[in-house]
């Protein structure tokens, strides 16, 4: 277990994008005032992924310097669907969903806020009071101009895609927010900050303090791209501990350094240590296990990290099975072919077609036996062990 970075050092310094304003940010971090700080949360999907949970860690060290933290939920605004990191529009979301998405938002935040000591608040409360007249005002603020020039507009606008004028809409919305809660600060993702300022503005249209901003890195998903539930490149706080070491495992070398900035509250000093190591050609699979278990035992314990360390070493690195993994499938069939056993009577494979894929690139075995004709007909055995894929494996009782 590695000693932390201290809360203040994380706010300002760990994989921050862009502060607004930095200088005043740190005195009011060093003043007795207690900040108001907003995080607007569209639920646009019902998981939380690590790219999400390493700014709502910033939240917890304003937290533990005892700031009042202020959720934002935004059901309104997810009507509409925030398009600042999207290359095309983003469909609003029904009520139903957004209900639906909501429902283990809570738990998951848990996991790393004191739900007992923030503020939850949903936009619908003061947006939908807004008349047309409001909005022409608050519109004023701002030009088309500034509205294009946003880099994923503007690749749309010369891609020829369609830019909706509700799309326009949504940084005002975002925006009125921090006037209605009366933000001090705001956090979000540095695809947020063209809407953060919006806040700016819109607390200065209406004559009070403007709010600091702090933006942070977004973290690289599992394929290298920006960590999103719409590409699936996630993971997800709610995964398994072994699936959350798994992935992690599987990232790419040059990405490790920065989620040990982004994921983790190790000291900077140590992360620079892992880095030298890794320049001097040390294995980057064990500063990687490094990082896995940090990240498991951050969600889950220390106990559920050292066995999700176990586990992949005995499953992956050593390629054998535990018995508490094996599916057990009772049958009274004497005889099938090998896809439909694997596609039907297993139920680990979602289709034929997949199993035969499967089969023909050599991931399907019997006691060992490779499989690699999908033409087989196998004779069922009691206590026989199918492997399909990388991690399903299914022992077969006989009736």
């Amino acid at each position: 277990m590695f000693e932390e970075e201290s809360a203040e050092k994380l706010i300002l310094e760990r994989g921050t994008y862009k502060i607004i304003v930095k200088e005043d940010l740190e005195a009011k971090l060093r003043s007795p005032k207690k900040l108001r700080v907003k995080f607007g949360i569209d639920p646009t999907g019902a998981k939380i992924h690590l790219g999400r949970a390493s700014t709502i860690q910033r939240l917890r060290d304003f937290q533990n310097l005892g700031h009042q933290i202020v959720l934002i939920v935004g059901d309104f605004t997810a009507r509409v669907g925030d398009n600042s990191d999207k290359t095309d529009q983003r469909p609003g979301l029904t009520i139903d969903q957004i209900e639906e998405n909501l429902k283990d938002y809570k738990t998951q935040i848990g996991k790393i806020l004191d739900l007992n000591k923030i503020e939850i608040r949903y936009n619908s409360e003061w947006l939908k009071k807004l008349s047309f007249n409001d909005i022409i005002e608050i519109a004023k603020q701002f030009t088309v101009a500034q509205m294009i020039e946003r880099d994923n507009f503007i690749d749309r606008f010369k891609g020829q895609k369609p830019i909706g004028l509700h799309e326009f809409l949504y940084p005002l919305m975002q925006g009125y927010d921090s006037f209605a809660i009366k933000a001090d600060v705001e956090l979000g993702g540095s695809d947020q900050l063209f809407n953060l300022l919006a806040g700016r503005e819109i607390q200065k249209y209406f004559k009070l303090q403007e709010q600091n901003i702090v933006t942070k890195v977004l973290l690289s998903g599992t394929d290298g791209r920006k960590m999103s539930t719409s590409w699936g490149n996630v993971i997800n706080i709610t995964d398994t501990p072994q699936d959350i070491y798994g992935k992690v495992m599987s990232i790419r070398d040059e990405v490790i350094i920065e989620y040990f900035y982004l994921t983790t509250r190790i000291k900077n000093e140590i992360i620079k240590g892992f880095e030298k190591d890794l320049k001097k050609g040390k294995n980057p699979m064990e500063i990687k296990k490094i990082l896995a278990w940090e990240i498991v035992k951050m969600y889950s314990s220390k106990e559920e990290a050292d066995y999700a360390q176990e586990y992949f070493k005995d499953t992956v690195q050593n390629k054998s099975v535990r018995q508490e993994d094996i599916l057990t499938v009772k049958t009274n069939i004497d005889s099938i072919n090998i896809v439909e056993l694997i596609s039907d009577i297993t139920g680990q494979i979602p289709s034929k077609a997949e199993a035969r894929r499967i089969i023909l690139s050599g991931g399907v075995s019997i006691d060992g036996n490779k499989i690699n004709n999908i033409n087989d007909i196998i004779d069922i055995k009691d206590g026989m062990i199918i492997k399909a894929g990388k991690r399903n494996f299914v022992k077969i009782i006989k009736k």
